[in-house]
């Protein structure tokens, strides 16, 4: 059978509700993930991991703590982005501490770049925020540079975490090394 059409995430199948969706990109080993989860109970959070071992350990975590508003899926976060997620149906983008990819053979593996950008204001709600951390200042540059770019308005740029959100596992070690950290917040124009 030939698909006619993009197949596209439900999210009220997905989550049993019509709640606001918010996703993590990269979660890791889940820790930014849960926290939020458990403390924003008026919202669903998808957690989009690419190391299978890192998924199993969410879904160990989320077992036996569980939490109805989170789910983690293990796949490509921008084949994810760009092919399963509707237009305007996200609330914010969480994107912290992207593997850089130092080597430039590997730059094409990068997230974040000017196409992945446009499918992240395509899906995100009108006013819907991208909000991003990372240590590395080049990166942090270029990644601004490209949002940009793609009609994204630069709203803050935070240092240091900005308060009452949790902290990644990175996050904590990079502080505990005294690291420089980059943030910012993304936000698509209302209209």
């Amino acid at each position: 059978m030939l698909f006619t059409s993009r197949p596209d995430v439900d999210w009220a199948k997905l989550f049993g509700n019509l709640r606001p969706v918010e996703i993590e990109i990269g979660s890791g080993k889940g820790a930014f993930l849960l926290a939020y989860a458990e403390h924003h109970a008026e919202l669903n959070l998808l957690g989009i991991e690419n190391q299978p071992r890192w998924v199993r350990w969410i879904e160990q975590r989320l077992e036996r703590a569980p939490r109805s508003n989170a789910r983690v899926l293990c796949a490509d976060a921008g084949l994810v982005v760009s092919t399963f997620i509707r237009d305007c149906t996200v609330r914010a983008y969480h994107l912290y501490f992207p593997d850089p990819w130092w080597k430039r053979r590997h730059q094409r593996r990068r997230l974040v770049h000017a196409d992945f950008a446009a499918h992240l204001l395509r899906t995100l709600e009108p006013a819907g925020v991208l909000h991003l951390a990372t240590d590395v200042e080049d990166r942090f540059e270029a990644m601004k540079h490209d949002l940009s770019r793609s009609a994204f308005a630069i709203e803050t740029v935070a240092q240091p975490t900005p308060r009452g959100r949790p902290l990644t596992n990175f996050e904590r070690k990079y502080r505990a090394e005294g690291r420089r950290l980059y943030y910012a917040t993304f936000t698509k124009p209302a209209r």
